[in-house]
């Protein structure tokens, strides 16, 4: 009877465990002032000044972002323009 009892008895499930892939820098950065508010109450206007700030710093950064990725896309665009009118209007044709 011992012997069957060490096969007889069940693990415990392992559980889940979540793990994200996406961290959000923004989320993580509001929930730490957020505590630190909670710590110390801001007036009114402290809190007006910092909410303002934060979104004029999330609104350069995403400006950045995008005029950043549209220049390469502008260079391409202007030197195949030029490249056509050189090769349309500036080869000389040749007589058969």
């Amino acid at each position: 009877m011992g012997l069957f009892s060490a096969f007889s008895k069940q693990r415990t499930p392992r559980g889940f465990s979540l793990q994200h892939r996406y961290y959000d820098e923004k989320k993580a950065k509001m929930e730490s002032l957020r505590a630190a508010r909670e710590g110390q109450p801001l007036s009114s206007a402290e809190n007006r000044r910092e909410q303002l700030r934060e979104a004029w710093a999330a609104k350069r950064t995403t400006r950045a972002k995008g005029s950043a990725a549209r220049g390469p896309l502008v260079l391409i665009l202007i030197l195949g323009a030029l490249a056509y009118f050189v090769l349309r209007y500036l080869t000389i044709p040749h007589v058969l």
